[in-house]
């Protein structure tokens, strides 16, 4: 029993850790700034999780596993969200640090955060296909901006695991911030899937 829960954290682990370095790596590319990850931590959780302190943009997405499409987000804080969007329709660095205190968004804004949401879509699909080939298919869902202390809305049952991960994230040369991601537990080990 212990020995197939300590497998099941390794391999969340790995599929978080997978997702985390694909994000940072395609949206590095695309923004054309760096986006660097660290201190990752991961556990399972059955209830959502809210951002703190601060307004945060939840981009939420749906990953079909095994033909069943179950619901996950990616929590950004709201000035780093408006940021990698400023970036998208490559804005300068001095435009993107003043749009960052942006708290009412102009259209135009408004589709690159959806874009956003596609690229992330895009890099989860990938990273989560890495750790369960041929199983998985993920989507963006579009996003959702939520006040502080609120979690994203998305369709679940009450006894649903998430996989709930924090990673500190920092984009070019802005402070470090928190990001949580909220992946659906996926189940069962195939062979290979966690390196021994």
């Amino acid at each position: 029993m212990q020995a197939t829960l300590d497998r099941q954290q390794a391999l969340d682990r790995r599929l978080v850790q997978q997702c985390f370095n694909k994000l940072a790596e395609d949206l590095s590319m695309l923004l054309d700034r760096p986006l660097l990850c660290s201190q990752v931590e991961v556990a399972r959780a059955r209830q959502r999780v809210a951002g703190e302190k601060a307004v945060h943009v939840a981009f939420r997405f749906g990953v079909t596993v095994d033909g069943t499409l179950r619901h996950g987000a990616l929590l950004v804080p709201l000035p780093e969200a408006i940021a990698m969007a400023c970036y998208l329709m490559m804005m300068a660095d001095d435009v993107v640090a003043a749009r960052r205190k942006d708290r009412d968004m102009e259209r135009a804004t408004k589709d690159a955060l959806l874009e956003v949401g596609n690229l992330i879509g895009g890099s989860l699909d990938c990273a989560v296909r890495e750790v369960f080939p041929r199983r998985t298919s993920t989507r963006s869902e579009g996003c959702q901006g939520l006040k502080s202390g609120f979690a994203p809305a998305f369709p679940r049952t009450a006894d649903e695991e998430h996989v709930v991960a924090r990673a500190t994230l920092a984009l070019h040369d802005f402070p470090a911030f928190d990001a949580w991601l909220m992946l659906p537990a996926i189940e069962g080990v195939e062979p290979g899937d966690v390196s021994s």
